[in-house]
């Protein structure tokens, strides 16, 4: 898609009316408040679910101020779009297998790891479909969370680029960040189970979307540790420059929390990153991540 056919994109996007609800684009290119409804209502309703659908697949991030959702209705909503994902790198909520508690401070002693720009569990050969983050309590201020557009980045390379890099792969690490830490705190023994439980795998560059056939850039600055077949120079090159390019303020959107409100993201299509700026406040998140198959 051209950078002409990206604005056609987003100018028809933009254009589209919704039957059940109202969505109010938030940047030029993606990310859209919808108002009208509470996703709960979509669990039993397949019209509603249906054109919710298709909204997160025209926007890829779509967020919702002053819902009530119950863990039971949270699980649920989450299966309409795929497999739930129980396996998680955080704490589970009791009784609600799926339902992911990500509570600052008290799990991580004051330390959050999801400050760098990722795609989660890009690390894994299936990766993370995506996701649905809906607030409980957050802090007074700070706390909010960014992300990226991944198709606007690609289709904003030049032709060389976009030839250039569709035509590689990379690894993703879960460790190309924390390598250190994780050596610093963990025996050998532990360290060799995580790496067995956790390897890396080789992703595109470049995929291609499932649902939409865009292509977008599959890389971050958290997970992907090298390009394939390249020495370390020719690789840290590549990546750095694609680190910059992709997180360029035209393709984010910042988003406020407040209690109630839920992120529903493309994992694919999209990176994010978490801003640490609330020191010892109290933010406590639930989360709902589902898969479908992964052919990039």
């Amino acid at each position: 898609m051209s950078r002409s056919q990206l604005a056609t994109h987003v100018s028809a996007v933009a254009k589209r009316d919704y039957k059940n609800f109202t969505a109010t684009p938030l940047t030029g290119s993606f990310a859209a408040e919808i108002s009208g409804i509470q996703i709960a209502d979509a669990i039993a309703d397949d019209e509603l679910f249906t054109e919710l659908r298709q909204a997160w697949l025209d926007y890829q991030v779509l967020f919702f101020r002053d819902q009530e959702l119950s863990p039971e209705q949270h699980l649920a909503i989450g299966q309409r779009f795929g497999e739930l994902q129980k396996l998680g790198y955080a704490p589970g909520l009791e009784g609600h297998e799926g339902v992911w508690v990500q509570e600052y401070p008290d799990m991580f002693d004051g330390i959050v790891s999801d400050i760098y720009w990722h795609a989660d569990s890009s690390f894994r050969p299936q990766p993370t479909r995506g996701s649905l983050l809906y607030a409980l309590d957050v802090p007074a201020g700070g706390g909010d969370t960014v992300w990226a557009d991944m198709c606007a980045a690609y289709e904003d390379l030049g032709p060389e680029w976009q030839a250039f890099v569709s035509g590689l792969s990379a690894v993703h690490d879960n460790m190309t960040r924390n390598l250190m830490s994780a050596l610093e705190r963990m025996s050998p023994q532990e360290f060799e189970q995580v790496r067995s439980y956790l390897p890396p795998s080789e992703h595109p560059v470049v995929c291609t979307h499932p649902d939409t056939g865009r292509r977008f850039l599959f890389v971050s600055e958290f997970m992907t540790r090298e390009i394939c077949g390249m020495n370390e120079r020719e690789s840290t090159a590549v990546l750095e420059f694609l680190f910059a390019h992709q997180t360029r303020p035209e393709y984010q959107y910042r988003f406020n929390w407040a209690p109630g409100s839920l992120a529903l993201w493309d994992n694919f299509s999209t990176i994010h990153r978490g801003i640490f700026d609330f020191g010892q406040q109290h933010r406590l998140m639930h989360r709902v991540s589902f898969n479908t198959p992964w052919k990039p």
